[in-house]
């Protein structure tokens, strides 16, 4: 039965996604997932917004208060826990020496993570669960307002897709108001919440869009498929005189306009979504690929804890054994992108901190996990 209910192209979708982010935020952990055509950034995000769309349920819009609470329970509640225990964390290494992080205050406590996200820098990649629980809540309250004449119109498949249409076309329509404002200069400060929740909301539709309007008809052959991406790249790489990378944290580097980012993740997201497809059958069964999709929102949160790991164990061998000489204790201590590579390995030693980036999060969700479970099993 369990094995019915899970999407494996999803679960396979997810993990690229985290790999790519994870990889994003550690000069590139020495791999490379076709990043020369499809970079990472302007597209991982997508993928992750997207495939969260493609499970929306329309149960949400009929306790739509029970739908926000549950994601705010699910998305909300723990980033601030983990937010207050990063402060902590901060607070305590600002005393041993280290600059890395901001000062443990209210607003950074409460406010900050609304619309910065990278107040701790530890958990700065967090970032993005605000946007996310604005971006589905935005969602379900757009098809609760248009649900009216989408139920009268629905004596149709042809009708229903046009109702489907219109809500994506109008989430599609709201994303590029948002990333028009930040063009404008509008993404500083409390404007970075609309505008990233905005962008989000468009992703978030397109992938409600796709399941239920245009998943029937993807059935091209892998080599049109791929020819058409590589086509359209090749159309944008002429349009745009660069290879389209946006940072969505800050919403502030569309020198191509409002569009051609939303074009730039659907291409990210219609190659890695056939990659995918293509490997389902061999990557299906593999649990590794499977803990990091359902740890997603850990590994998001607690990613640089896993570098830190790594530059620790640098710092402790320099310090102790005279390996590693040339590690600079000083950007240990005060950058937060220093990625220590011994002069021996200098690239190829970046794979610890990918590897460090995902399995530190990963083993402490699961451990929460059967904390969580003990607790219960207590109750009882």
């Amino acid at each position: 039965m369990e094995a019915e209910k899970t999407d494996h192209r999803f679960k396979i979708l997810y993990a690229f996604a985290m790999i790519m982010i994870v990889s994003g935020h550690c000069d590139d952990g020495a791999i490379d997932l076709f990043y020369e055509w499809i970079p990472y950034m302007g597209t991982h995000l997508a993928i992750l917004i997207f495939a969260s769309g493609y499970f929306y349920k329309d149960s949400a819009e009929e306790k739509p208060l029970a739908f926000i609470g549950k994601k705010a329970k699910h998305l909300l509640l723990p980033m601030y826990l983990w937010n207050l225990f990063y402060g902590v964390i901060v607070a305590l290494s600002h005393r041993a020496g280290f600059t890395i992080g901001g000062e443990l205050t209210l607003r950074n406590l409460f406010l900050a993570p609304l619309y910065d996200g990278h107040q701790f820098s530890y958990n700065l990649a967090g970032w993005y669960v605000v946007p996310l629980f604005a971006a589905q809540v935005l969602y379900m309250s757009i098809r609760k307002l248009l649900s009216l004449p989408r139920k009268k119109s629905a004596d149709g498949n042809g009708k229903q897709t046009a109702a489907e249409t219109v809500t994506v076309l109008v989430c599609l329509g709201a994303g590029i108001l948002g990333l028009s404002l930040s063009i404008l200069g509008y993404h500083e400060g409390w404007w970075l919440l609309p505008v990233r929740s905005l962008y989000f909301l468009a992703f978030y539709a397109i992938g409600v869009y796709y399941r239920r309007v245009l998943e029937k008809y993807d059935r091209l052959p892998n080599l049109v498929y791929f020819g058409c991406i590589i086509a359209a790249q090749l159309l944008l790489l002429f349009f745009c005189h660069r290879m389209p990378i946006y940072v969505i944290s800050w919403c502030d580097g569309f020198p191509e306009g409002p569009v051609v980012p939303y074009l730039t993740g659907m291409l990210g997201i219609a190659f890695w979504l056939r990659i995918a497809r293509i490997l389902e059958p061999g990557l299906k069964e593999d649990r590794g690929l499977r803990k990091i999709a359902d740890h997603s929102y850990s590994i998001m949160l607690h990613q640089f804890a896993g570098f830190m790991f790594v530059k620790t164990i640098y710092a402790f061998l320099a310090k102790y054994t005279g390996h590693f000489a040339d590690f600079d204790m000083v950007r240990y201590k005060t950058d937060l992108w220093y990625y220590y590579t011994p002069a021996k390995l200098p690239y190829y030693s970046l794979i610890f901190y990918l590897i460090a980036g995902i399995a530190l999060p990963v083993l402490l969700a699961e451990a929460c996990g059967k904390i969580k479970s003990m607790r219960k099993s207590g109750q009882k």
